[in-house]
């Protein structure tokens, strides 16, 4: 975890014009922001488009924040209402059952649970980065980029037995990472795993 002191010296520094602390805020926020704008969008060329806009308007505010928590919150708020607009300009009978319960009385508890979801998939992406090379690869390219176990095994000139290898050593290491954080981790581990894998059925969830 971020220590304090640190987050002062990134907020310390944004408010100064810091091209570096912006570059800082963008690896923490950018990603978990371009998520969490496309599970109300569905759109994400849309979402990165509100995220970008959203950076510029923050840019502007800097001096405005005293924390990286207000600065955070800020975020959420302004990417939320952007990505309302646009919704609104939508027509009704297009929307998704998702989009529509954003729209009516549920959007505050639907808004907050994407929000955890975003912050959580963001620790898991960062887990999948800390994997070893063989393993971070093809776990990317299966699960990321659909690629087929045989085409994963020409692009790398490995064996397909080896891919099935690497996938299961891949899984099981986030298990084992993921395995003394919260609950929430391990469920949306499997959620990003089930469109194209069995293997979340063997992952023991804790107690």
């Amino acid at each position: 975890m971020r220590s304090l002191p640190l987050d002062n010296d990134i907020i310390v520094s944004f408010r100064k014009g810091s091209p570096d602390a912006l570059q800082s805020l963008l690896k923490l926020f950018y990603g978990p922001l371009c998520l969490f704008a496309e599970r109300l969008l569905t759109d994400s060329a849309a979402a990165e488009d509100i995220v970008g806009e959203s950076f510029v308007k923050l840019w502007n505010k800097r001096t405005d924040f005293e924390s990286l928590q207000n600065l955070k919150a800020f975020m959420y708020i302004t990417v939320r209402n952007a990505c309302l607009n646009q919704l609104k300009q939508a027509k009704r009978d297009s929307l998704s059952k998702k989009q529509l319960a954003y729209l009516t009385g549920e959007k505050e508890e639907f808004i907050l649970n994407e929000m955890i979801r975003a912050e959580v998939l963001k620790e898991i992406m960062q887990e999948i980065n800390n994997l070893p090379e063989q393993c971070r690869k093809v776990l990317k390219m299966g699960y990321l980029e659909g690629m087929k176990n045989q085409e994963i095994a020409g692009l790398l000139n490995i064996s397909v037995h080896t891919v099935k290898n690497q996938k299961a050593r891949a899984i099981q290491l986030l298990k084992i990472r993921l395995r003394d954080r919260d609950l929430m981790s391990l469920l949306l581990l499997c959620s990003f795993l089930r469109s194209t894998s069995d293997h979340c059925q063997n992952l023991p969830l804790p107690a």
